[in-house]
């Protein structure tokens, strides 16, 4: 592996196996971290980080969240466990409803997502059938006094 660092990477790696030839990297993960070290954007990652913890759903439909919710944790070394306790805060508050009131276990991330994106989809369906019946009520109710007042009206300028 080492040997197919290019430019810069080479040598950092061949520096550090002219000095000490003999504690060289014992796995390809150590190498890995050493470059990491080296070459990470510690801006970038402390600008993820305050994204992270400033993170929240609120009125978003939960794809474009969770879209940035995965940009953002892409860029820290967050495991599963700590992403699916950290996602349930940072939910809306009907899906953290939702949530409480569940009595399943996920095994995943990717379990615990497509579930919560199944309940915001059907949560949007049902608001937009409730929006449309208070608008068809509201119309109905706008006819009734339309035609209450011009009958009052029509009534009033006969007698």
């Amino acid at each position: 592996m080492i040997f197919r660092l290019e430019d810069d990477a080479d040598q950092q790696i061949y520096a550090k196996r002219r000095v000490d030839a003999f504690s060289l990297y014992q796995s390809l993960s150590e190498l890995l971290k050493h470059l990491k070290e080296i070459y990470e954007d510690q801006n970038l990652i402390r600008k993820c980080r305050h994204e992270y913890v400033a993170l929240k759903q609120l009125n978003k439909f939960f794809s474009f969240f969770y879209s940035e919710f995965t940009r953002i944790f892409s860029f820290l070394n967050y495991d599963d466990i700590t992403l699916m306790n950290d996602i349930q805060n940072k939910i809306n508050n009907r899906l953290q409803n939702v949530l409480s009131v569940c009595l399943i276990e996920f095994s995943s991330l990717d379990k615990l997502k497509i579930f919560l994106q199944d309940v915001n989809n059907k949560q949007q369906v049902n608001y937009q059938l409730h929006d449309e019946q208070r608008t068809v009520k509201s119309i109905a109710a706008s006819k009734k006094r339309f035609v209450s007042s011009s009958t009052s009206v029509s009534t009033a300028s006969y007698v």
